[in-house]
């Protein structure tokens, strides 16, 4: 199964027509990872998912391989051979992996590259190509018939909507602060693990003086990214008065961006 890639535009080395390690050797592992990120689904949708888990089939999408046969003459691009390197004592009769997860490759990078979200392997590949490709094209090849052929311009990644904000508690014991004029943090170790809130510099006097007690802390949970709003002794239980002042005097604008 050959894969050929063209790349044409003004990123470093295409009007050349050279393939310059510094601007796509970022890239170029990406494809083989999203290549093999679609044979691992494929044999857990072939196979039972215990079996594609475990066991024979367990690392079959790792002995896919993309092998550089040569660059192509008067372009910038090469062409491929996706391999596939049946482990020792091991078949797979039933499901011919280089064509079939060669095939899903073509078709993520078509739809990601109308900026529709298929493959977010695919995405990352296409995001770290270099600035200024104009046009790309890939193109599956057996036996010299083309299966299948996919080009479009500079790609136009899909605008993934942003998590939306939530609260979330936790108890635990303050094991740690950040102070200007670093990041402020306060670190809070639970039952499952440490979570680290950004805080305020009065927030994190607070952590310290609280550090031998057990401590609640409420706070935000967006982009992967927890910030603090109320921390307290567990044993003091929180008046209507002292919630209502912290939650909706200081963090309105955060819970009117939660109401939306």
């Amino acid at each position: 199964m050959e894969l050929k890639i063209k790349w044409d535009g003004t990123a470093p080395g295409l009007a050349e027509n050279r393939l310059s390690l510094s601007a796509f050797g970022e890239s170029l592992p990406l494809l083989l990872a999203s290549l093999r990120r679609i044979a691992t689904n494929l044999v857990g949708d072939v196979f039972e998912e215990r079996q594609a888990r475990g066991g024979r089939f367990a690392n079959a999408a790792r002995q896919l391989d993309i092998e550089i046969a040569e660059l192509v003459k008067g372009s910038a691009g090469f062409d491929s051979v996706i391999t596939f390197s049946t482990p020792l004592g091991s078949t797979f009769p039933l499901l011919d992996f280089a064509q079939s997860a060669g095939t899903q490759l073509l078709d993520a990078l078509d739809s990601e590259g109308r900026g529709v979200a298929k493959n977010a392997s695919v995405r990352r590949y296409l995001q770290a190509l270099p600035k200024g490709i104009t046009r790309q094209t890939y193109s599956l090849h057996l036996n010299g018939t083309v299966l299948q052929e996919v080009s479009f311009g500079e790609a136009v990644l899909p605008e993934l909507p942003m998590e939306a904000p939530y609260l979330v508690q936790y108890s635990g014991n303050v094991i740690g602060v950040g102070f200007a004029p670093g990041r402020p943090e306060v670190r809070i170790k639970t039952e499952t693990g440490s979570i680290t809130f950004a805080a305020t510099a009065e927030q994190v006097d607070a952590a310290l003086r609280l550090r031998e007690s057990e401590v609640t802390a409420l706070g935000v949970f967006q982009d992967n990214a927890h910030r603090l709003l109320i921390l307290r002794d567990t044993k003091t239980a929180a008046t209507p008065s002292t919630r209502e002042s912290a939650i909706y005097d200081r963090w309105q604008t955060v819970l009117k961006r939660l109401a939306q």
